[in-house]
């Protein structure tokens, strides 16, 4: 059994893949893992962090009463291979990784770079045509951290910048390697790529990885097999059966709620309405006081197009108060995640 994650075999099971989606428990080495491929292969690389409060953290470096702290990615990898890479800010938001000399100070070109998803503007102003990867490390917000819901087109929006250098440039596609601990399985970045529901089937069956080969995206839920022998400790087995243990010790979004999220018989269910959503139909049928929605199709006299903003607002009071109380009452049986997920956050999706 392995001890602990190596980037290197996903690239090599998914050669082809330009998006690599990875999460885990807490621990098998994850971000370890890839910024040391980065340093080995010499490949310039884009460290992505959410805020530029991250960027500014992630330099910081001294001595404040007495007792010195270092927050940088680097600090296990220069301990363990005797290097000495550290970020030192360039502008607002922006850092570069340096090799430093004997007296600590930067020396040469950067060997990659740090940003803040927040700098996007600053970031087209750079050339990072040499970047070969684009990491963005906790791409799944931490419980109770604020949630940007652009994020993930804002994250995308910074990929084509630099993509569209490398192509001009005449260089190889850029890769895209997101890292992050399995908090939650609806955030941006799942969202705007539209696998939200690839990851919640994953979640519930116990698949480890998929290839999405049509569109050249890779998911890796990281299972158990990563397992470090200080995990099996006191906070282990006071946790267990918690959901923070689901998250932090089984890699599994122990903080979702998927029990109404299953596939149903359509015996005996009349469709009732149904909606279009990012150019994908929906479909809720009832039977007996019980409702089920599916892409299964049907004849409705009911649809609303919720790419219109009156639509979204005919929907939502015609059918959706209702349905939310449904859901409540344990009446309502979705066959996929992001459905129970429109029903139940239909105001944070839409502004009415």
């Amino acid at each position: 059994m392995k001890q602990y994650y190596d980037i290197r075999d996903d690239f090599a099971a998914c050669p082809s893949a330009w998006c690599y989606l990875i999460w885990s428990k807490r621990g098998p080495g994850k971000t370890y893992s890839t910024l040391r491929y980065e340093i080995e292969e010499k490949q310039k690389f884009l460290f992505m962090k959410r805020t530029i409060e991250d960027i500014k953290m992630l330099c910081a470096e001294g001595t404040r009463k007495g007792v010195s702290f270092d927050v940088s990615p680097f600090v296990p990898l220069n301990r363990d291979f005797g290097w000495d890479i550290k970020p030192v800010q360039i502008v607002k938001g922006i850092a570069g990784f340096y090799h430093c000399n004997e007296d600590g100070k930067p020396s040469g070109a950067p060997v990659g770079y740090a940003a803040a998803l927040s700098a996007a503007k600053d970031i087209k102003g750079f050339d990072m045509s040499e970047v070969e990867d684009m990491i963005f490390d906790e791409f799944i917000p931490k419980k109770g951290e604020r949630i940007n819901r652009s994020e993930g087109e804002q994250l995308l929006d910074i990929y084509m910048t630099i993509r569209r250098d490398r192509v001009i440039r005449g260089r190889k596609d850029l890769r895209l390697i997101c890292l992050a601990n399995a908090t939650s399985v609806n955030n941006p970045t799942f969202t705007v790529l539209d696998v939200v529901d690839t990851a919640v089937d994953m979640d519930v069956t116990g698949t480890e990885t998929v290839y999405q080969e049509e569109r050249g995206i890779f998911l890796h839920c990281i299972n158990n097999q990563y397992a470090a022998e200080a995990e099996k400790s006191g906070i282990e087995l006071a946790m267990a059966g918690t959901e923070w243990a689901e998250m932090a010790f089984g890699g599994h979004f122990g903080f979702d709620d998927f029990t109404a999220v299953r596939k149903k018989n359509l015996k005996g269910y009349r469709p009732l309405c149904s909606y279009e959503y990012k150019k994908k139909m929906v479909y809720i049928y009832e039977k007996d006081g019980y409702y089920y929605a599916t892409r299964s199709r049907a004849k409705v006299q009911n649809h609303y197009n919720l790419a219109r903003e009156n639509e979204q607002k005919k929907f939502y009071y015609d059918f959706v108060l209702d349905l939310r109380d449904e859901v409540i009452e344990d009446r309502f049986i979705f066959e996929n995640y992001t459905m129970y997920d429109l029903i139940v956050n239909y105001k944070k999706i839409f502004t009415l």
